[in-house]
């Protein structure tokens, strides 16, 4: 028995000599106005060093009284709070599921190096997720390839859908919480990204698809003047017509009634709808939408909307009138779209890609496509519609052959006239400069790699590149330049250094 103890022992001897390599966790701290913040170091893809705190509060939850309500900004605390974990997204349907909490509204902050007062102030980008105004979150903005680019990286989450965007069309609840959110957002930022070692004078707000139309929104909302210095909207802007909603009233009691609402006014109808749980909240938006609009080509059903005059108020007008009338927040400006945006349109399973679906097309254009037109009359909006399909098929019947000419109409009508409404507009009368891109790469990580353009949101996919993809690649050397044109854009706002890979501006 004595050998055996004796030959264990020696084991276990043996064993505790073998190197282990245990890597302990650095930790951080920042003391921010409303308290103190434990995040932790990490490393970009390319193992540059990285700080990370991710789940700030930057709001009271936006539950019970709160719900439908402006964001409350968040109370001080006591102590140490950890911002080791992204928190959780807001309410959505996807993929035949629902998910996310109410308890909603957090921010993530990423930076090169550790968190310092000390020294140059850096750049900040604050990024603004799309998905329709009803999906998405901050985490899909990915921060390593601008943190190696040495600028400090914020994403944020923003109330969604009818819990987002709301409106009574009085003061019961005027609308756009969402847009809100991402003021308190910029707030919070001029308040506090000194402490993480950011410039609050050089914030740029960057945003593609829905964010890139909340972008606009920041250019045209005075509550937001100030709180960014410049602005770059991809594939978006609040003047396509997904981007904004004439009749956001009509379509909550719609929805209200779909769930049991019998009330009478805009306060019953409120009141009814914080009975009702989040995740149901989140189900069935199309039934919201009247028969007119129920034929577009494309609706977020929940958007942003004018609200009546009050106090707070982001947006007491429409868009395209504050545009109209030069009355917009001019900073520098960096908007542009992929080729073919609407490209999954046409394809399988697509609103457009079957013989069934394009005989309705061809049958109801004008119906179809007049209700998304800035006209002032429904006989201007299908004189318009009429002329337009006339233009693009040269008065011939539509059919599946056409679907190369059906995506760039699809495209136009639905991105790029609005996005490029608003960038010749300010390029012609703003004193600052503006610049305008079309992505138009095709490779390993875009939807249709075998595509003939470029879709929605394939320019995100290379922005936020992960790793997978060879720097040395064609999609890796369109990431590198995409994130430095994006960071240089932050950091220096000249079109030298766009020049220099290849955007110049509108003439």
């Amino acid at each position: 028995m004595g050998f055996f103890t004796v030959l264990h022992m020696a084991t276990v001897l043996h064993l505790s000599l073998v190197p282990v390599v245990i890597h302990a966790q650095e930790y951080v701290t920042v003391d921010t106005q409303e308290g103190t913040l434990r995040g932790q170091m990490s490393q970009t893809y390319t193992n540059r060093s990285m700080f990370k705190f991710e789940g700030i509060p930057y709001a009271e939850p936006p539950v019970d009284d709160l719900r439908f309500q402006p964001p409350v900004r968040k109370a001080a605390w006591s102590g140490v709070r950890d911002a080791l974990h992204t928190g959780d997204h807001c309410p959505q349907y996807s993929k035949g599921k629902t998910s996310g909490e109410e308890d909603c509204l957090y921010l993530n902050v990423y930076g090169p190096g550790t968190p310092s007062q000390n020294g140059t102030q850096k750049a900040v980008i604050v990024w603004i997720h799309g998905g329709c105004f009803t999906g998405g979150a901050g985490t899909a903005g990915i921060p390593e390839y601008f943190v190696d680019n040495d600028v400090i990286f914020v994403s944020i989450n923003y109330r969604l859908g009818i819990l987002g965007f709301l409106s009574t069309s009085d003061e019961v609840v005027p609308g756009n919480m969402g847009l809100k959110d991402q003021l308190e957002t910029l707030r919070w930022v001029q308040r506090n990204i000194g402490a993480f070692g950011g410039d609050p004078e050089k914030v740029t707000i960057l945003g593609q698809s829905a964010g890139g139309a909340s972008i606009h929104y920041h250019l045209l909302s005075p509550q937001s003047k100030g709180l960014y210095k410049n602005a770059i909207a991809m594939s978006g802007s609040a003047l396509n017509p997904w981007a904004f909603s004439r009749n956001a009233t009509d379509r909550a009691i719609r929805f209200a009634k779909h769930w049991g609402y019998t009330g009478g006014s805009t306060t019953d109808l409120v009141n009814f709808l914080k009975t009702v749980n989040a995740s149901t909240l989140v189900l069935d938006r199309n039934v919201a939408l009247s028969e007119e609009d129920s034929v577009t080509l494309y609706s977020c059903v929940w958007a942003p909307s004018v609200e009546p005059e009050h106090e707070g108020a982001f947006l007491t007008e429409e868009p395209w009138v504050i545009m109209t009338e030069e009355r917009y927040n001019h900073v520098p400006f960096l908007s542009g779209a992929t080729d073919m945006e609407r490209l999954r349109h046409t394809q399988k399973g697509g609103a457009l890609s079957t013989e069934e679906q394009i005989q309705n097309f061809n049958d109801n254009f004008e119906e179809i496509v007049g209700c998304d037109l800035r006209l002032p009359t429904r006989e201007e909006q299908l004189e318009a519609a009429h002329s337009i399909k006339e233009f693009y098929y040269n008065g011939s019947d539509i059919t599946l052959k056409d679907n190369y000419t059906t995506v760039l109409f699809d495209t136009h009508e639905c991105f790029v006239e609005g996005v490029d409404a608003v960038v010749q507009r300010m390029a012609r009368y703003s004193s600052y400069p503006v610049f305008y891109y079309q992505f138009t790469f095709v490779g390993p990580l875009s939807v249709f790699p075998g595509g003939p353009g470029a879709t929605h949101g394939d320019d995100v996919y290379y922005l936020f590149a992960s790793s997978s993809l060879d720097p040395n690649s064609d999609g890796g050397i369109v990431r590198a330049q995409m994130t430095a044109m994006w960071a240089n854009f932050a950091k220096y706002d000249n079109d030298v250094t766009l020049r220099t890979v290849g955007v110049t501006k509108p003439r």
